[in-house]
């Protein structure tokens, strides 16, 4: 079975969104993927800080730190002296954040290289350019030996490799880097954007792979050896029986706890002014890094415009050590693009613009509360972006074309049935199309004809500007009765005033508001004639007949030039014989038995006999109205 046009053209529509959308899905059309992390950035705002768990710890170069131990960056000596205190205090692991690239002087390096041996838990930075471009910055694109023992030693699916390849590092001092427990990246590659939402988990550097401070710090508090940390290149890395959810690319969506200071902070200089309660970093992971204005790197994360990247690192510790990971989840943009917009197509053009609203309205909202929910229930980042998208295009298509299909088609309406019906009848025509059939039809309707008499001798009698007038207000009063009792109004002849009843509009009791309101016209007469005997005018009287039955009824004139919507046939001419017969009868309202079979219970009559009316060979019985009852 065929849709009717209005259906098609709606799935026509759609698909053409649908094609549009999944084009610039193909084409990762940088507007809707920056929005799509943009989403991810409010989700987290919805959803709101997490509390971070109690083993990460920051021990922060901050500006109460400058100003007790001098000017930044201090001597290696100083940083001995913080390895050692943090040694002291228990802390289990300790990161920096803090390059060491170029030797000092022997004395102070020594100190330091000396804490980092005894200390036994140190992890040292490195970092690596993806790019090639700091070829004069103290990076060497050389095999580094002393790095290789901090690579991964065992992978999974190598041959699935993604991972992202350095051409060069720049690592901490070999003298250091050897005493170190490990070595880690701190390299950190923002979106598009610039907002950093991912953290790398492999960087793959001369054929090895190489974990940043995060992971191995997280790691090492765990007493987990190396050859437990197993990277996947199938999208993964595994340490014990944890699994860590990394893309193609080995890496890992950050489930950041909230905005900056959300990590405990302590101030170097109160660490070694021994000025920490007893405890405070026992048995916790120490991220050393900057705070202090004009000396931290600022990132901009879902929680902020300047978060230093210490807090990145805290993050992400944090993250490994609870196990509740953020997973982008599979890719179901275009299947959905096609449900949304057909859903869209096939719908909306089956219901009114208010159920349209709220089809739109309840398919977004329940698509973005299920989005949500996955994302703070479930953990689960589902792109949001281009099935909105889709709901949202599919919903405005559809509506702008049925806004100007439907204003076009109402102007029309408007204009072709405003001066036959009354404004409820055109209204309804408007918003109900399918009530209105244009071409011809046949039907049974009931038909009014009414005739001014003697009106030939009062035009010759009078003025022709007094005739118009007073005929002008005539045909207006009953044009307003016909509209009245929702009757259309064919035409005007002369003075003769034709009304029908039952179309466009089907109307079950049309022969019933057919005779109210000739009964009306009469009522309404009776005071015009009251008005026109008062201001000494021509007084008129009417005569009206009325016929049920099938008649064809529909457009009909000459295409593009004139039109008029009216009924033809047999039992119009019936109407309009015996609309004569009123003045043989002298009574105002004369039906036929057709019309009294359907309205006998509603009006008094007088019977009148069998007539026979010239068209007709049998003989009809008519009935003058003389009251409603």
């Amino acid at each position: 079975m065929s849709l009717p046009n209005s259906k098609r053209t709606g799935i026509y529509i759609a698909l053409i969104v649908a094609i549009t959308l999944s084009l610039f899905h193909v084409t990762s059309f940088r507007f809707f993927d920056i929005l799509d992390q943009k989403t991810l950035d409010l989700q987290f705002a919805l959803r709101g800080p997490l509390a971070p768990g109690p083993e990460t710890v920051i021990a922060a170069i901050d500006e109460k730190s400058i100003s007790r131990l001098g000017r930044f960056p201090w001597p290696r000596s100083t940083w001995g002296r913080i390895v050692d205190r943090l040694t002291e205090e228990g802390a289990k692991v300790i990161v920096f954040d803090v390059f060491f690239t170029e030797p000092e002087n022997v004395t102070s390096d020594d100190q330091f290289q000396k804490a980092i041996r005894e200390s036994g838990r140190v992890v040292l930075p490195m970092v690596f350019d993806l790019q090639g471009a700091f070829g004069e910055t103290g990076f060497t694109d050389q095999k580094v030996d002393f790095l290789m023992p901090a690579a991964y030693s065992a992978f999974r699916n190598p041959e699935q490799d993604a991972i992202p390849e350095a051409k060069m590092v720049l690592p901490s001092l070999m003298r250091f880097s050897t005493y170190a427990k490990t070595l880690a990246h701190i390299n950190m590659n923002p979106d598009s954007d610039g907002t950093l939402r991912w953290e790398m988990l492999a960087v793959k550097y001369k054929d090895d792979y190489y974990a940043p401070i995060g992971l191995q710090a997280a790691r090492l508090f765990l007493d987990l050896p190396s050859e437990r940390m197993v990277l996947d290149m199938a999208g993964g890395v595994t340490m014990n029986n944890t699994v860590i959810p990394t893309d193609a690319y080995g890496r890992m969506l950050i489930n950041y706890r909230g905005p900056n200071k959300t990590f405990p902070m302590y101030s170097l200089s109160d660490l070694l002014d021994r000025t920490l309660p007893a405890g405070t970093l026992k048995n916790k992971v120490i991220l050393i890094g900057a705070t202090a204005i004009g000396i931290y790197d600022l990132r901009v994360t879902p929680y902020s415009t300047n978060m230093a990247g210490i807090e990145k690192h805290a993050n992400v510790v944090d993250n490994i050590l609870h196990g509740d990971f953020l997973h982008r989840a599979a890719d179901y943009d275009i299947p959905l693009i096609f449900l949304f917009t057909l859903v869209m197509g096939a719908l909306l053009p089956r219901l009114g613009a208010k159920e349209g609203g709220l089809l739109f309205l309840a398919l977004l909202a329940g698509f973005s509360g299920f989005v949500y929910y996955l994302f703070a229930a479930r953990g689960v980042w589902f792109s949001w972006v281009y099935p909105a998208s889709a709901i949202f295009f599919g919903y405005m298509s559809q509506t702008a074309y049925r806004f100007f299909t439907e204003e076009r088609r109402a102007r029309d309406i408007r204009k072709m049935f405003s001066s036959y019906v009354s404004k409820r009848i055109v209204d309804e025509l408007i918003r109900d199309p399918s009530k209105m059939k244009l071409g011809g039809d046949r039907k049974e309707l009931t038909v009014l004809f009414s005739d001014i008499r003697g009106f030939t001798t009062f035009s010759e009698k009078h003025q022709p500007e007094e005739v118009v007038s007073q005929l002008n207000e005539y045909l207006g009063a009953m044009t307003h009765v016909v509209f009245e009792h929702e009757g259309t109004l064919d035409k005007f002849v002369g003075d003769a005033v034709m009304a029908f009843w039952g179309a466009p509009l089907d109307q079950q009791d049309h022969a019933v508001r057919c005779v109210r309101c000739a009964l009306d016209m009469i009522k309404k007469l009776k005071a015009l004639q009251e008005k026109w005997a008062a201001e000494g005018k021509h007084v008129i009287d009417i005569g009206v007949g009325i016929n049920s039955g099938d008649m064809i009824v529909g457009n009909m004139g000459a295409e593009g030039k004139k039109m008029d919507f009216t009924v033809i046939g047999d039992n119009v001419n019936l109407a309009a014989r015996v609309e004569g017969l009123t003045r043989q009868h002298n009574c105002h309202i004369i039906i036929t038995e057709y019309t009294y079979a359907k309205v006998k219970d509603v009006v008094n009559v007088q019977e009148l006999g069998a007539v026979t009316v010239k068209g007709k060979a049998q003989p009809v019985f008519m009935y003058a109205v003389l009251s409603e009852k």
